[in-house]
């Protein structure tokens, strides 16, 4: 990529950002093909490996949308400073 972005590369981006939602979809399929586990008798402790798998999906999840705000925020930031250079230029070719 050059020096200098553009309007459209940053809306693309954007776009890229919210239709990627296959890793939402795999997350929630493997949630859906475990084994529940139980108690099946009052001393046998819980699903511990299913509520770990369970919480690991979670956190994988949140990784990525944590990301995805950050990418989202440094698209907003660039956007900003290319409406301030694309002002900064106008200003420039009236003042001419």
């Amino acid at each position: 990529m050059n020096d200098k972005v553009e309007l459209s590369w940053l809306l693309q981006q954007i776009a890229a950002i919210q239709s990627d939602t296959e890793y939402l979809k795999a997350g929630l399929a493997q949630l859906s093909q475990m084994d529940v586990g139980g108690k099946t008798a009052p001393d046998e402790p819980e699903d511990v490996a299913g509520q770990a798998k369970a919480n690991a999906l979670r956190d994988m999840i949140q990784g990525r949308e944590s990301t995805n705000q950050q990418l989202l925020a440094l698209y907003r930031d660039m956007y900003y400073d290319l409406v301030n250079r694309s002002r900064e230029e106008a200003q420039e070719a009236q003042e001419e």
